[in-house]
Parts: C-alpha cells; structure tokens; sequence
C-alpha cells in the first residue's frame, strides 16, 4: 500500500518519506481494516514528528511510524469478533497517538473507535472532524464538577477560536447547547467567519486579550475559559491572560498538560509521576502565583465510535459544519506538513488518496 513514514524525529520535513510498496495490515478480532479516502493533519501529527510524546509513543511503536489520527473510507475486511461494522460501511475514525496512524491507503482500527461517517458528509469533510471533536466533547462533558456544568447562563470564552478543537467548542455551545454569551479569540481576519458560522457573540483579537489584566469588575469576566491555544513560547503569558479573563472561582480548561512535557523530558519512570503531581496541584499553583481561586483541568483526546455516532447526527441535522482549508493528494505530504506550518490557516488541512 502507498503510506507515509516517519524514520525519525527532528524539525526536518526530509524525516518524512513517501511509499509505495508498504504491506497491508490484516485484521483481527475486533478491527476493522478501512480503505482511507482521506486523512488529516492535527497539530498533534506536527509536534509528534518532531517528538513531542516520543516517550509515550515508543512504549509500543518504534520507528518508522506513521502518523495520522484521524480518517474518513470504507471498511474492506474485518475482524472475527467484529459484529455491528461490515465491509463496504462508510465509516469515520480518530485513534490514540501511540496506535500507527492514517497517512497512508489502508488502517486497522479497533471497531470501538469508529461510527458511519455523516451521510450528508464528504469523506473530505468527514476526515476534517473526529479527532478535535473527541478531544473537544470531552473537555465539554466530562471535565467539569457536576455543580459547574455548562447552562445557557454561563459566560464563556474560548481562546483560539478558529482552531479545530475551537471551532468544534463554538458550534457546540452556541448551536447545540444555546449558550447565551459565547466570547473568542483569533486572529482579526477569521472574525466575521467565525460570527458567521459559530453565530459565537464576541470576537476578540488574540493579541489583546490582555484587555482583562486591568479589569477589577468581577460580574464583567468569564465563568469558564477554553483554552485551545498553548501559547507556543508564550504559554507563561497566555495562561495569565486566561487567568485575567476569568471571574474569581471560575474554571479554567486547557489541551496541553504537563504529562507528556515531563515524560518525554525525564523518561516514564521519572517524568510521569512529576506530570501527575504537577497536572494536580496546578489549582494550587494559580492561587500563590495569580492570589486567585481558579479551577483548571486538563482534557485530551479519548477514542469513543459512540461519542462520533452522537456527533454524526449533529452534522446530519445540519446543526454542525466542518471546517476545511486546503486539500493535497497523499504523495504531496512535505507541502501539506509545509503548508500547515508556514500559512495563517483557515480551517483544517485535508489529505486525499487518489485510487
């Protein structure tokens, strides 16, 4: 089969090495083998290659790897324990990163990890969706105390806005949930967009979200802040911002934890238990290092096929759309890693396999 694999970590797009003679996997027990009509790239695939949670990763995969971790195709062969799928289903996907991934023609995937793909969807469209709609359901539903949960009433910010997970946030709050005040932030060319297909309430210029720092009126700040941007270099200073956004007891969400930052710097053994000690006293840290009670927690990515058939029928009662920017072809995946890098993007990055 053609695939993508990457021979090493490293900044250099060169690592990343085109094929054509890779072996079909085989299915068994509960995967099912889907032929990929088209794939994606996440942030994730970007800081993976150069590697950011290799610590992780290596623990069942060496490389070469592929990367990848989202899809949209057609099941081909399957599984003997496999009983709600069968061949020919057209299905969608999102699988862990320490699983071989989707840049490629054909992937095994567990079959509790897919649904059928949206029928009013593309497969173009459907590979832009599962893997930042997982990541942004769990940070929506599962994360917060039972006395925090989100009603229409609570006042919400999502920094980073026209991100994938972003995007999917503000769908869900202001078209699903009817949120009545929904802020975010990004880049001033995505505002009208964004109002446009979000229908979110206020967008802010992520360069001055710092517009909170001096702002002493509690009643005017946020109840719950997403924050889908880390910051890059600047996450010391993005945090606080966040931090300055939100009222006095307030819950802060965030998708870059120390786990993997202290596994991959000081090994599993080590580094984890560091991450653990650190991702729970963080609540504890805000309060000595901003005198402020703010409640911050973590959520990742978890692979659910139920949570993507619920998803699945948002997209078809319209009441969600994708977002998609610019599409290569597989044998095009230097440009397409280039293009995500180097461009202002405006939505997601496709990669299609022309058969």
């Amino acid at each position: 089969m053609k695939g993508v694999l990457l021979n090493g970590y490293g900044e250099s797009l060169d690592l990343l090495e085109y094929k054509t003679d890779l072996p079909v996997p085989k299915p068994t027990k509960s995967q099912v083998l889907i032929k990929i009509h088209s794939t994606s790239i996440n942030p994730l695939d970007n800081v993976m290659r150069k590697g950011y949670a290799s610590s992780i990763v290596d623990l069942k995969l060496k490389l070469p790897i592929i990367l990848g971790r989202e899809c949209s195709g057609e099941i081909v062969e399957v599984g003997d324990s496999v009983w709600d799928y069968e061949i020919g289903d057209q299905v969608w996907s999102a699988s862990p990163p320490f699983s071989m991934g989707s840049h490629c023609e054909y992937v095994l995937v567990d079959e509790s990890e897919i649904s059928l793909k949206p029928k009013n969807l593309s497969h173009q469209q459907s590979a832009s969706i599962p893997f930042a709609s997982l990541t942004a359901w769990n940070s929506i539903y599962n994360i917060l105390p039972s006395n925090k949960k989100i009603t229409t009433n609570t006042k919400i910010l999502v920094n980073g806005g026209n991100g994938g997970v972003g995007f999917f946030i503000l769908q869900i709050l202001k078209k699903h949930l009817n949120v009545n005040h929904v802020s975010t932030t990004c880049n001033v060319n995505h505002f009208e967009k964004l109002k446009k297909l979000t229908n979110v309430n206020e967008t802010i210029d992520y360069n001055q979200l710092n517009l909170f720092s001096n702002d002493n009126n509690n009643n005017e700040k946020f109840d719950l802040v997403f924050n889908c941007y880390d910051g890059g270099k600047n996450q010391i200073e993005n945090e606080k911002k966040c931090i300055d956004a939100l009222k006095d007891g307030g819950n802060l969400i965030g998708f870059n934890g120390p786990l993997v930052k202290f596994s991959d710097r000081d090994g599993i053994l080590s580094g984890l238990p560091i991450g653990m000690m650190n991702q729970l006293n963080s609540s504890d840290r805000i309060k000595k290092q901003y005198s402020k009670n703010v409640q911050l927690d973590y959520a990742i990515f978890s692979p659910s096929g139920s949570t993507l058939k619920q998803i699945s029928k948002l997209y078809e009662k319209n009441i969600l759309i994708p977002n998609i920017d610019k599409q290569f072809n597989l044998n095009e995946i230097k440009e397409a890693y280039n293009c995500f890098e180097n461009s202002n993007s405006n939505g997601k990055i496709i990669i299609n396999n022309n058969f």
